[in-house]
């Protein structure tokens, strides 16, 4: 046995580590989730094809410069997926945050999700909340992602412009609302017909994305696509008919 792998162990022994999921204590191999929380994330993604990307309509219409569309995992109150993104969260787990990343890049690394593009821009905290939480869940996502990928991550280009409390017991008409105008451009140093992704932990209705997506357009003959590690399936439905409420 060598030294790294007895220090683990002996730390294992007397600090040992739980599943943020279900509490199972982990194995020295283990990081962050059990074998069994692994294997209940509920994965959207199928080969080639994942099913927020069809989803892509919805938003195309407003916003011409979309390209492709993505997510890992269904987002439910309390499944598997759900417990991990809160951690990151509320926990300030900062690593499981790049873990997740990593977990992202390798799982779609069979699809087209990420084929072609020429830099991660994860959406910004406000300086506020910078602060509190002390790194920003997803550029600690995108970080993963670039580890795996090779693909480089910009913090550079966005700002956050406005503050928001959070939006959990918001109805969705709401954070519809409360999702416009948040983000400007920062920094205008992007090569014209570039492909940048946008990368969030959860997206639910989309109005925080888009608001993302508006600000970067005005970049010369931009590409955008974009990446939630969760998304809320909701039907195309219930979708509509919070944006009708909301006025939009």
């Amino acid at each position: 046995m060598n030294l790294s792998l007895f220090c683990r162990s002996a730390l294992d022994f007397f600090f040992p580590r739980t599943c943020v999921v279900c509490g199972t204590r982990l194995a020295s191999s283990e990081q962050f989730i059990c074998p069994m929380c692994l294997i209940s994330l509920p994965i959207e993604t199928v080969e080639t094809d994942w099913q927020l990307n069809r989803h892509i309509m919805r938003w195309r219409s407003e916003h011409p410069s979309l390209q492709r569309m993505g997510a890992l995992c269904i987002y439910q109150r309390e499944n598997a997926a759900a417990k991990l993104v809160h951690e990151v969260k509320f926990a300030r787990n900062h690593e499981l945050g790049i873990w997740m990343g990593r977990l992202a890049a390798r799982r779609l690394a069979s699809t087209e999700l990420f084929e072609g593009v020429d830099a991660l821009v994860p959406l910004p905290l406000s300086p506020k909340r910078l602060r509190k939480r002390g790194f920003n869940q997803a550029e600690a996502l995108a970080q993963g992602i670039s580890e795996v990928s090779g693909i480089p991550v910009r913090t550079d280009l966005l700002r956050r412009t406005a503050e928001r409390e959070s939006q959990t017991h918001y109805r969705l008409a709401e954070r519809f609302r409360n999702g416009q105008g948040l983000f400007t451009l920062a920094a205008d140093s992007v090569a014209p017909g570039s492909h940048l992704m946008l990368v969030d932990d959860v997206l639910t209705t989309g109005s925080t994305m888009m608001s993302a997506v508006a600000a970067l357009e005005p970049l010369s003959d931009i590409r955008l696509s974009c990446f939630a590690w969760a998304w809320v399936d909701m039907s195309p439905e219930v979708w509509s008919r919070a944006r009708r409420e909301a006025g939009m």
